[in-house]
């Protein structure tokens, strides 16, 4: 088994969901036989701790499957989003459009003032 880097996933090379299914299966059904075992039984506490050593190698295969099986999921979903290959389009250009009227604006322009009315401060009337 090499360890491989951004690379995509092989859901035909590791363990599927039927293997996830068996595994919480034997996980959950020792898990409910160690206390039975110890009070109703009567085991040795030697069979109890085996069953407890085994419960506890079958919850880290079960988390180590539910991670591939998780990644092969999510890695699944992605392929249909995000970038492709290859330059991106520029994005689309949109155009607000308003449904009222704007307000007609007229410059503001002084009043002309001729020459005519002009008088210079020395003036005579």
């Amino acid at each position: 088994m090499s360890i491989r880097y951004n690379e995509e996933l092989d859901p035909n090379e590791g363990p599927g969901f039927g293997c996830f299914i068996t595994q919480a299966i034997l996980f959950a059904a020792i898990l409910l036989l160690i206390p039975v075992g110890l009070f109703t039984f009567g085991w040795p506490v030697w069979v109890l701790a085996v069953l407890l050593v085994i419960d506890m190698l079958l919850l880290f295969l079960i988390s180590m499957t539910s991670v591939f099986l998780l990644r092969v999921f999510f890695a699944d979903r992605r392929r249909g989003r995000g970038r492709t290959l290859g330059a991106a389009a520029p994005p689309p250009v949109t155009r607000v459009v308003s449904t009222r009227p704007e307000p007609s604006v007229s410059p503001s322009v002084s009043p002309s003032v001729s020459d005519e009315n002009m008088t210079a401060p020395g003036d005579g009337d």
